[in-house]
Order: structure tokens, then C-alpha cells, then sequence
């Protein structure tokens, strides 16, 4: 009786192993928990901005994303705006040295219809283009639906998207000066903070100039050779090939061409460093005084006037 019954119970372990081993396997796995870094995702009108991929939360790839909705955070109300076709300018292809005048340049931009705001199929990077321009300002919201091999989940409220006046220039954190021995590269001072400031005319023609201070307001004469660039250093005249500099009794001028992106899209020697010099024989103090900023750019058509004052400089009389 003893073995019949070892025999019966192995029997039926050996039944429910076939009937569970039968069952079908379920594929992948989609999670309730996805979502957007940065967010809020920042933008400033008419600039191009990409999130990342939308964050899976250890969901079974490849996704694909659609957009659901663009709603006002504000209001709740549908923002149409964020989905309308507007005209703006874009690159036609990359500009290469060879595009060394601006007829070459204005060959590889165009006209062409484009939506302030999409989503990738693949992945859902969220993606807002320089049509932005032409959308409100304020706090927006999306709703998109992900989709895999196990089903699909609609994320409400997935990333909001702050939309900020437009930036009409840039320039980088930290513009330092030095002081030098004249007539030579020795005796440097350690770096001090360089106040800028920027004045911006949308009236004005394309066109960028740099005015050089001392520590009293007074100008420096670029045409009389008081503001000179450094050797190989980097400067404006290097990122601007199409256009010659002039040097007026009060600044270094020069015109710009208007770009999709800003101008400009050239590197100097040092990337976007502009190193500039007032040589020590125009200063009360006979040293070199050697201004140094990074990543201006002109971010609009019309007129820049980019203001560097140097402090503990007296220009001579």
C-alpha cells in the first residue's frame, strides 16, 4: 500500500509540473511609473530645446510614444499653438569652412513650416523648435501614451514645460581680467571678475560692437590702437569671417549674419573665448590690462552693444 501511494503522489506532482509547465509565459513588461528628466523641461522662445528619452522604469524595449495632449498648466485649456505649423528659418546642412562668405551661408537656410513642439516616436524625446516664437509664454503640460510588446499605459501629466520670454543674446558665466607687464607675456595678475553688460536695439541694423571702459567710464579708442587682440588668442574677428572688424574712437564694430541659431556658429582659437588687450602705455597704471568673456552670441536680428569695464584701470589722458 505504501509504494502504491509513493506512486500515486509522484504521479500527480509529475500531472501539475506538465499543466503548469503548459501555462503560457507573458511577455515583457510595461510599467505604471515612467517619466520625464528634467522636468519641468525650460525653454526659452524661439530656441531649440530636447529632453531626454523618456525614462522606461525598467519597461521592456523598444517603446513607442505618442503625444496625447498639450494643455496650459495655468488654465487646463487645450494650447493649439503648440501644434500649429509656423514659418521659420532652418539649416538646409552643417556650415563647413568652405561656407566662407554669406551668399554660401544664406544658401544653406530656407523657409520651412515646422511645429513649436514634438514627440519622438522612438523613445519620446520631447523636442521644441525656434517656432516656440510664436507660442505664449508660460507653463505648459503633456499627456503621451507608451506603447510595447505588453500593452499600452497613457502618462497623464508627464512632463511640464516651461516656456520663457525669448533670450535675444547669451553670454557665459565668469568674464575675468589681468593685468601684465608691458610689452611682454610675464607678470600676470591673478583673475578678477570683468563686469558686461549688453544693450539690445531690435531697430537697429545687424550689428555688433564692443566698447572698451576703464574703471571711470572712460571709452578706449580702438582706432588709435588702444583695444588689440592677442597673438593667436582667440576673438569676435575669428567666429566672424564674413564680415571685416572696424575699429571706431569708440568701439570694435562688427555687422552680422542673422542665423537660425544665434551668431555666431564658429569657434575662435579658444572656442567662444574672446581675449582682447589695453596695452600698458595707455594707462595711468602702465600695465596691460587683458579682458577675457566667453559665449556671446546674438540670439535676434538688430543692433548688440557689449560693454566691458575694466576695474582698477585709468585710461591715460
Amino acid at each position: 500500500m505504501k509504494k502504491i501511494f509513493i506512486i500515486s503522489s509522484l504521479s500527480v506532482l509529475a500531472l501539475m509540473g506538465i499543466l503548469f509547465g503548459c501555462k503560457k509565459v507573458s511577455k515583457g513588461f510595461i510599467s505604471d511609473y515612467m517619466y520625464y528628466t528634467p522636468n519641468p523641461l525650460i525653454a526659452t522662445q524661439g530656441n531649440v530645446v530636447n529632453s531626454k528619452a523618456i525614462e522606461l522604469d525598467g519597461t521592456t524595449g523598444p517603446v513607442t510614444v505618442k503625444l496625447l495632449a498639450v494643455r496650459n498648466m495655468d488654465t487646463g485649456q487645450p494650447a493649439p499653438d503648440m501644434l500649429k505649423e509656423f514659418t521659420i528659418k532652418q539649416f538646409l546642412g552643417q556650415i563647413t569652412s568652405a561656407d566662407s562668405t554669406v551668399a554660401l551661408v544664406n544658401k544653406k537656410i530656407v523657409l520651412k513650416p515646422a511645429l513649436p513642439l514634438e514627440v519622438s516616436e522612438i523613445g519620446g524625446r520631447i523636442s521644441l523648435s525656434q517656432a516656440t516664437a510664436n507660442v505664449a509664454t508660460g507653463n505648459y503640460v503633456i499627456d503621451v501614451r507608451v506603447s510595447n510588446v505588453k500593452g499600452t499605459r497613457d502618462i497623464l501629466n508627464a512632463c511640464r514645460i516651461q516656456l520663457l520670454p525669448k533670450a535675444h543674446f547669451a553670454l557665459d558665466a565668469g568674464p575675468f581680467f589681468t593685468t601684465s607687464d608691458p610689452d611682454t607675456e610675464t607678470g600676470f595678475s591673478g583673475q578678477s571678475p570683468l563686469p558686461v553688460t549688453i544693450t539690445y536695439d531690435n531697430k537697429g541694423p545687424n550689428k555688433i560692437r564692443f566698447v572698451f571702459l576703464d574703471k571711470n567710464g572712460a571709452t578706449f579708442d580702438p582706432s588709435a590702437g588702444q583695444v588689440v587682440t592677442r597673438g593667436d588668442r582667440g576673438n569676435f574677428s575669428q567666429m566672424n569671417p564674413y564680415f571685416p572688424v572696424v575699429r571706431t574712437n569708440t568701439a570694435l564694430e562688427w555687422e552680422f549674419i542673422d542665423l537660425p541659431n544665434g551668431f555666431p556658429i564658429k569657434d575662435g582659437n579658444n572656442g567662444t573665448g574672446n581675449y582682447y588687450r589695453i596695452p600698458a602705455r595707455f594707462t595711468v597704471e602702465n600695465r596691460n590690462a587683458n579682458p577675457v568673456f566667453f559665449g556671446f552670441k546674438a540670439l535676434s536680428a538688430g543692433s548688440y552693444t557689449v560693454t566691458i569695464q575694466i576695474p582698477a584701470i585709468t585710461k591715460k589722458p
